[in-house]
C-alpha cells in the first residue's frame, strides 16, 4: 500500500539498503585514496584503477538511487545489475586465498532482499514513471 509520499515502504527499504551500499562504496574509495597518498600500496597503477572504478561505480549508484527515488522504470534494472555484481563478489568471498565468509554473507543478504523487493507489485507500480517530489 502506497503511503502519502507516493513511495511504498518496500521502495523506501530498497532506497535505504542502496544508500548504505553507496556509503560503504564511498568509504572503500576513500580508503584506497588515503592508502595511495600515504604510500601504503604495492602497486600504484592497480590502486589508482581500483579507486577510479570505485568512484565511477559510486557516481552510477547515486544516479540509480536518485532515479529510483524519482520513480524511473529503468532504475529497477540498474539496481538489479548492482545486486548481481555484489552477488558475484560475494561468491568469490567464500573461496580463495583471501576468503572471508563474513563479507560474502554481508553482501548476499542485502542483495537478495533488494532483488526480492524490486519484484513486489508496490515497487513495480511506483516505478512506472515519475513520482512527484515531496
Amino acid at each position: 500500500m502506497a503511503e502519502k509520499s507516493g513511495r511504498p515502504s518496500a521502495l523506501k527499504a530498497i532506497l535505504a539498503i542502496l544508500g548504505v551500499e553507496f556509503c560503504v562504496l564511498v568509504a572503500i574509495v576513500v580508503t584506497y585514496v588515503v592508502a595511495t597518498v600515504a604510500g601504503e600500496v604495492k602497486s600504484l597503477p592497480t590502486m589508482l584503477a581500483l579507486a577510479a572504478l570505485g568512484l565511477i561505480l559510486a557516481v552510477w549508484l547515486a544516479f540509480v538511487i536518485k532515479s529510483l527515488w524519482g520513480g524511473r522504470r529503468w532504475a529497477r534494472n540498474g539496481a538489479i545489475f548492482w545486486q548481481l555484481v555484489q552477488l558475484t563478489v560475494a561468491w568469490g568471498s567464500f573461496t580463495g586465498e583471501f576468503a572471508n565468509p563474513v563479507i560474502g554473507v554481508g553482501l548476499i543478504l542485502p542483495s537478495v532482499a533488494v532483488i526480492a523487493l524490486l519484484f513486489t507489485k508496490s515497487v513495480f507500480d511506483a516505478t512506472q514513471g515519475e513520482i512527484p517530489s515531496d
